[in-house]
């Protein structure tokens, strides 16, 4: 897998912790933060699922309903 080069800023206390769970996990920071990012990512974008599955709940297809509404709330032509 191809991988871009990517500076990011953390602060003591992040650095520590990161430091910390990749000696705890015999893994390099690079590989937890790459790890930390993923799992946010499909986090999120899980989130964005369910949050489109609700607006969608109301989609019914029909894209005149400002113009022709009589006719598809009251089934009238």
């Amino acid at each position: 897998m191809a991988m871009t080069r990517t500076q990011i800023y953390l602060t003591e206390e992040q650095s520590e912790q990161v430091k910390r769970l990749a000696e705890a996990q015999h893994k390099t920071m690079a590989e937890v933060i790459r790890e930390a990012v993923k799992e946010y990512i499909v986090q999120r974008s899980a989130k964005q699922s369910v949050w489109w599955d609700i607006v969608n709940l109301g989609y019914s297809g029909i894209t005149d309903g400002s113009i022709h509404h009589d006719r598809d709330i009251y089934d009238e032509d």
